[in-house]
């Protein structure tokens, strides 16, 4: 039945008393009389202002009210009732200046002929008020009245009541005043639009540079909500119907506008489409709740009376506009795309910046009231996440700019690739036909040569069985000049075959190597590697060059190292490292002269594949080879 007020905001102040006088000799310029005036919302269409004798329930005016009035009651009446006493001797005229914004203000006053309150109106030969912003009151000498005056909202969350009372010759000052209470934020709401002009001449010149459609979208995006921002600052307490308008509809209008033409140029910009589809797709719902929500603002604004829900329809379209952003940080994020970063981090800005903007705009609360005024300012968070944005996509821009640069170094490449393109698959061709021909030659060696020297070394064992004890030293030669080509031989078709060229196959060609080199001695050899081997090519020359290596090495253990242990372990990474490890009496560096030649031999080949050899004294002998697997 009445408004239902804070209880925290009641019980903060003073209640005004109902039939407290204000003497007009009290006011020199002008006077507030919030604490002098109460309040009456009709939320349950109590009041007929045709004859009604008084207001059912009167309530001081909250300090809420004086921020913002709640959007519950936009579209209730709202009335102030205060007492007057004319207490000099000649008549006064005095204008009354409930607040903004309202679409009408009605004066009563107290006709205690009657017993009700009636309509003011008027003087004779008075000036042109606005009947949206004052009304006049004239009370002759000695005069004492009592007062109501009905209000009647426009459809916005920036209604204000702040009752004043003023003489007429100051009233043109007092409406400025009003107007510049915020010069500052004027001030930093200008220097935005100029810097979104910038942004606008900026849009353009890319666009005749490089005719990339996505800068006109950003321009546009730019033009709206610099106009948005220049009208917020110009129209500021204005009471005409054009601010009406604005403040009611067309601001929300376009700033939606700007931003369907802001998600039309992330689009483009990103090239969401093809490289980020789910950014695509939550772009294009935004798109579509954007205008659907339009649509419903538009439809309520004009055609129902029913602005708690159109506000909720506005707060919701915000709402989704910043769980869109929080997307697109955690997906610049989940991407780790640097350009989605340098946007992310802007639209952090803008998150934050617009998050407390609509926690000032739907909240009656305020920041610390000895701050400056900006801190308090919807508009100023919000211009503060624009500008902070904005910041970081020109560095986004850059960052693009620079990876254009490149791909346009690409494509001119591309026709030199495409040219050289023939050329490396003849080159391609010619490797084929020689892994080929390798192939070819080890099955040769392996079927032709390989059975001839086998025969020669079994027809040796058994002219050696024939001749028992007298066998000559030159068969003995032959049949171990037979064993040593054989192992010779196998480990050149081993080297040759193409199917061997992998790191698993080596590490099991080396262990069943070393099983029969260490067979008929007293070393006990041991092959480490990992459990689990990766499928890495190793082509054929550094397998040759590795296994010579490591059979140089295995024999210079035999030879020279006295050991009786011996560990061929095998490391994978960026290198196949190699070590052979032997319990021997170690490198004896006065008689390295004896294996020199080896040892040269050795550190060559692991340079002719880019390797490298080392050999050191740690308990024994440690010879290490790197071949890079690359």
């Amino acid at each position: 039945m009445i408004l239902l007020l804070q209880a925290g905001n009641l019980l903060a102040q003073k209640k005004a008393s109902t039939d407290s006088l204000i003497r007009l000799s009290s006011i020199w310029l002008s006077k507030s009389i919030a604490d002098q005036t109460s309040i009456f919302i009709d939320s349950a269409g109590q009041v007929k202002t045709e004859s009604f004798r008084g207001l059912p329930s009167l309530h001081p005016i909250p300090v809420s009210l004086s921020r913002k009035i709640p959007a519950r009651y936009v579209n209730m009446p709202a009335f102030l009732q205060f007492s007057l006493l004319n207490d000099t001797d000649s008549a006064q005229s005095i204008f009354f200046l409930p607040g903004f914004y309202f679409n009408d203000i009605d004066l009563y006053k107290y006709d205690s002929a009657v017993g009700e309150f009636k309509p003011v109106s008027g003087q004779p030969g008075n000036k042109d008020y606005n009947r949206t912003s004052v009304g006049r009151i004239y009370l002759k000498p000695g005069e004492s009245a009592t007062f109501i005056c009905e209000l009647q909202f426009i459809k916005t969350t920036v209604n204000s009541i702040t009752p004043i009372l003023c003489n007429e010759f100051f009233l043109p000052n007092l409406l400025e005043d009003l107007r510049n209470d915020r010069r500052l934020n004027s001030i930093i709401t200008y220097l935005t639009c100029g810097v979104m002009l910038m942004m606008i001449f900026y849009s353009l010149a890319a666009y005749f540079t490089n005719w990339n459609i996505e800068f006109l979208y950003y321009l546009a995006y730019a033009a709206l909500l610099g106009f948005m921002f220049f009208f917020k600052a110009y129209l500021y307490k204005y009471p005409a119907e054009a601010n009406f308008f604005f403040e009611s509809y067309f601001d929300f209008m376009l700033q939606c506008a700007g931003t369907l033409f802001y998600f039309l140029f992330l689009r483009r910009f990103t090239n969401a489409k093809t490289e980020f589809p789910a950014l695509e797709k939550m772009l294009l719902a935004q798109q579509v709740i954007t205008i659907s929500g339009m649509i419903a603002f538009t439809i309520l604004n004009f055609f129902a009376d029913n602005f708690p829900l159109q506000n909720m329809v506005e707060n919701l379209i915000k709402y989704s506009w910043s769980a869109c952003t929080i997307f697109v940080i955690a997906y610049a994020i989940y991407t780790g795309e640097m350009i989605l970063r340098y946007l992310a981090i802007g639209h952090s800005f803008l998150f934050l910046g617009g998050l407390v903007s609509l926690f000032l705009i739907n909240s009656s609360y305020r920041f610390n009231p000895t701050l400056s005024s900006l801190i308090n300012d919807s508009l100023f968070w919000y211009e503060m996440g624009i500008l902070f944005e904005l910041v970081f996509f020109l560095i986004a821009l850059s960052f693009k700019t620079r990876l254009d640069i490149a791909a346009r170094a690409r494509e001119k490449e591309r026709i030199l690739l495409e040219y050289e393109k023939s050329a490396i698959e003849k080159q391609m061709a010619v490797l084929a036909a020689k892994q080929e021909e390798r192939n070819r030659i080890s099955a040769d060696m392996h079927d032709e040569l390989g059975s001839g020297v086998t025969a020669i070394r079994l027809m040796s064992e058994l002219v050696k069985t024939k001749m028992k004890d007298n066998t000559l030293p030159e068969i003995e030669k032959i049949s171990h000049s037979a064993n040593d080509l054989i192992g010779k031989m196998n480990t050149i078709i081993w080297t040759m075959k193409s199917t061997n060229d992998s790191v698993d196959n080596m590490i099991a060609y080396v262990r069943s190597y070393a099983a029969e080199f260490f067979d008929n001695t007293e070393i006990v050899c041991r092959v480490e590697s990992p459990d689990n081997l990766p499928a890495i090519d190793l082509s054929g020359e550094k397998r040759r060059n590795s296994f010579l290596c490591i059979k140089e090495a295995l024999n210079n253990v035999v030879k020279h190292s006295h050991a009786t242990e011996v560990v061929i372990s095998f490391r994978i990474g960026p290198h196949l490292v190699i070590k052979i490890h032997d319990n021997g009496i170690g490198l004896n560096y006065d008689n390295i002269r004896e294996f020199s030649n080896g040892l040269t031999n050795m550190r060559k080949r692991m340079e002719s594949i880019d390797g490298h050899f080392s050999i050191r004294h740690h308990n024994g002998t440690i010879v290490t080879l790197s071949i890079p697997l690359q």
